[in-house]
């Protein structure tokens, strides 16, 4: 049981880095959160929980079961930069931007582009050519945005002007002092922004003052990758 309990922390702890709910991986699976958090707090992964969990978010099947060797296929092209490479082999890198690190998706009181734009260490990829002026990627964190952007999908975001005019009800994200960033369709109040969801039976909206508010990008185009 010891190594099933370091397993399942191993696991909480990437899906706080990609910022991902028990009720989000529940719905992911299609199964009741409580089985979700009977599997991330020690309970041993067979073989039928072990090839779903593999299916659905690319853990290596064996690591789930023993722990033994790489938590997720290195050989495989899981990641968002390795899809878009591998599709669009003619692209140089003299323009590389950066690809936001899902691990800060909900770090608060942190100027993410600040830091992406600073940090030698962020992963990059080519910008591209046939969407509007872009300066970042970020994957897709989450479903609250599901149908329309799915966990996974790669956005391309320009970052807005502080005097710039928000479109009622166009994509956005929003990096905020108190909780990270939100992916969410946006409505001015005039001091406030509330914050809508696609997937409204699971992300209910909310408001939050221009105050807490730290940057807002707006998403210019969606890679669909095979994630």
């Amino acid at each position: 049981m010891p190594q099933a309990k370091a397993i399942g922390d191993k696991i909480k702890e990437y899906f706080s880095e990609v910022g991902m709910s028990q009720n989000e991986i529940a719905t992911v699976l299609d199964v009741q959160q409580a089985a979700v958090s009977n599997q991330l707090n020690g309970r041993r992964f067979g073989k039928n929980a072990a090839a779903k969990w593999s299916k659905a978010f690319g853990f290596r099947e064996n690591w789930l079961r023993t722990g033994e060797g790489p938590m997720f296929e290195t050989n495989s092209p899981n990641s968002s930069r390795e899809y878009y490479l591998e599709e669009h082999p003619e692209l140089n890198h003299d323009d590389d931007i950066p690809v936001i690190p899902a691990r800060l998706f909900r770090a608060p009181d942190l100027d993410i582009y600040e830091y992406v734009m600073n940090s030698p260490n962020v992963e990059k990829l080519p910008p591209v050519p046939h969407f509007q002026k872009h300066e970042l990627f970020a994957t897709c964190p989450g479903d609250a945005m599901a149908p329309r952007l799915c966990r996974g999908y790669l956005l391309a975001l320009r970052k807005m002007a502080d005097d710039a005019t928000i479109i009622n009800g166009e994509i956005y994200v929003v990096d905020t002092k108190s909780s990270g960033m939100f992916l969410r369709r946006l409505v001015d109040n005039g001091t406030s922004l509330t914050f809508i969801a696609e997937n409204q039976q699971d992300f209910p909206d909310f408001d939050l003052e221009y105050s807490d508010v730290i940057n807002i990008f707006r998403v210019v185009g969606v890679l669909i990758t095979n994630l």
